[in-house]
């Protein structure tokens, strides 16, 4: 996987042994979405998953450290291209936290002539600092061990 800082936006880029069905796929569906989007030693439970343009979804991802909530909006999901969304940190009632910036979320999917398939996903947050803030949280790491379970899913299914 390979990571770009642009000013407030953190791009991540990684090819998968896959098509892009079975990424979009890992996604959308809510069975698989909760075998990998996590950090490895981490679980994902869901309480709302709507993934369709105009849709939302809420979900805690519970690691040993504690459990992080998510509320996520879908914008626009386009099978198997493109999934734009913002999601936002929450409390275990799905309330929004308003002290920590949004992010504004694109996954471009492009399947390759090799039998591979490019995710490139975009973080974009209100500025630079809040950008920095993710990375001092660990979000590159985080998502290098998510990125594994994917792979993982997908290679296997």
């Amino acid at each position: 996987m390979s990571i770009q800082i642009d000013e407030n936006k953190i791009i991540y880029t990684r090819n998968f042994k896959a098509t892009a069905q079975q990424i979009f796929n890992a996604y959308t569906d809510q069975s698989l979405f909760v075998k990998w989007f996590h950090p490895q030693d981490a679980t994902t439970e869901v309480y709302k998953y709507d993934v369709q343009t105009g849709g939302d979804a809420f979900f805690a991802i519970h690691a040993p450290q504690g459990t992080s909530y998510t509320v996520t909006h879908y914008n626009e999901v386009v099978e198997p291209k493109k999934i734009d969304y913002n999601d936002y940190f929450a409390d275990k009632d799905g309330n929004i936290d308003k002290k920590m910036a949004g992010m504004h979320n694109i996954i471009h999917i492009t399947e390759n002539d090799n039998g591979t398939t490019m995710v490139q996903s975009t973080a974009e947050l209100p500025d630079p600092k809040a950008a920095q803030q993710l990375l001092d949280m660990g979000v590159e790491e985080g998502m290098n061990s998510t990125f594994d379970n994917l792979a993982i899913l997908v290679e296997n299914n």
